[in-house]
């Protein structure tokens, strides 16, 4: 079974994915080579090559980042378990009771 020959038409114009190309085909991800593989089998970086990204002056900044600035850490403690830690599977089925879980 085979398309139609105008839906074959319009396929040959889109993009060629890895299924359709040969065996050998690695369509890549648009990166660029940093450097070169050496003979030896390690890979040499050229940093003139290297992506370098320059950040803006955001001291007038007026926007805020979704995360509040002051937030504290947990400080939970799991000394009343059996293991001293948060992995221990005797604290998870506790909890897992305290939120309703039923045996």
């Amino acid at each position: 079974m085979q398309p139609t020959p105008v839906l074959q038409r319009a396929i040959r114009r889109l993009a060629l994915t890895t299924k359709q190309g040969p065996h050998n085909y690695y369509k890549g991800n648009r990166t660029g080579a940093m450097g070169q593989h050496t003979k030896y089998g390690g890979y040499k970086i050229d940093y003139c090559k290297v992506r370098t990204y320059v950040c803006p002056d955001l001291t007038d900044f007026n926007l805020t980042p979704f995360v509040a600035k002051r937030i504290e850490a947990r400080r939970d403690t799991f000394a009343h378990t059996a293991s001293g830690s948060p992995m221990d599977g005797k604290e998870y089925l506790r909890k897992w009771k305290e939120d309703g879980g039923n045996i």
